[in-house]
């Protein structure tokens, strides 16, 4: 039989194929509220095997100056003494940019962890005009921007999700954001990462204006400082009903992964939601909750049982000792003082 993973690696897809479920997934081009995220499996993020043409810099900025890694994702997430004390103690500033007829794409800063990781870049005109006239943010801050295709290859050939999306860190420069956050099944290797852009395109479908043609490829260490931390498994709980054990937990200021196994076998007309247990959340020291059970994940046969994975990267930096507890199912397991 094969693995999840090997099944994954065989699925292929037309160019037609791939340009709708672009077209698909950057109509949801917004940042999505807590506890949501847009699917964006390892097989759509498209363009790896294609020749690529257009500049390469390796480890030289345009500008010569990193910006800040708190800077470069503060507007991700969150601006506070304490979220950006973790930002620039885990988090690496980045000087790979590519430029290809005058528009400059620079990665700007990486953080990450046992299974996910955030790269923010920068857009801009370098005559100084700005990227479009139009932006067009929505009340998310979300810009209306999208690649007509865009893949980072950091060396994990297992599957991901996660979201991407544009925005404008300062409206009085002429440079827009672009951010990508991606969650792994299985723990991210150190190595370099490969990024391929091409198109920068506003607006869906056939309505979509070019904006800037070209494709822009960089390579930069895929490296950080993982601030995980794993806790005990083992506990028993019910998802819908059936009995499940919990594997493994990883936990860090950046996102989370749940491994759980449920003893009844994986059917075809049953996905990962209905295999998420009816309460996920995060408890924090000041009595609020964060709801989990809308992320991503997914789910494989093991024999007679599934195993499952509940995971993604938080909308906002959370301090380890601001977590009390989560809670999964009739489960509870205390964070702060682990």
């Amino acid at each position: 039989m094969k693995t999840y993973r090997e099944s994954m690696n065989e699925l292929q897809f037309s160019p037609q194929q791939k340009q709708e479920m672009i077209d698909r997934l950057m109509t949801q081009s917004t940042r999505p509220p807590r506890g949501h995220a847009i699917p964006l499996r390892r097989v759509c993020a498209l363009g790896a095997a294609a020749v690529l043409s257009g500049a390469l810099c390796l480890g030289a900025a345009a500008s010569g100056v990193l910006k800040p890694v708190a800077q470069a994702f503060g507007a991700v997430f969150g601006t506070a003494p304490a979220q950006t004390e973790i930002i620039d103690r885990i988090g690496y500033p980045l000087d790979a940019s590519a430029t290809v007829d005058g528009v400059t794409v620079q990665a700007d800063a990486i953080i990450g962890d046992t299974y996910s990781y955030a790269i923010v870049y920068s857009i801009y005109r370098e005559d100084g005009q700005p990227i479009t006239a139009d932006p067009d943010p929505n009340r998310d801050g979300a810009l209306a921007l999208r690649f007509g295709e865009w893949d980072t290859d950091v060396g994990h050939m297992g599957g991901m999700h996660g979201t991407a999306w544009f925005f404008d860190e300062d409206p009085a420069d002429n440079a827009v954001q672009f951010v990508q956050l991606l969650t792994a099944d299985a723990p991210l290797e150190p190595g370099t990462a490969t990024v391929h852009l091409a198109d920068l395109k506003q607006g869906i479908g056939e309505d979509a204006v070019i904006l800037a043609e070209g494709n822009w490829e960089l390579r930069f260490a895929f490296a950080f400082e993982d601030s995980s931390l794993e806790l005990p498994g083992g506990q028993s709980f019910s998802v819908n009903g059936e009995p499940a054990v919990l594997n493994s937990i990883s936990i860090s200021p950046l996102s989370f992964r749940i491994d759980y196994t449920v003893d009844t076998a994986l059917q075809p007309e049953n996905n990962s939601t209905a295999l998420t247990p009816q309460s996920v959340y995060l408890t924090l020291t000041d009595g609020s909750r964060i709801d989990l059970t809308g992320f991503g994940g997914g789910a494989r046969p093991e024999g007679d049982t599934t195993r499952c994975e509940l995971s993604g990267v938080f909308d906002q930096i959370l301090p380890l000792d601001t977590i009390e507890s989560i809670t999964i199912g009739e489960v509870t397991i205390p964070v702060n003082g682990q």
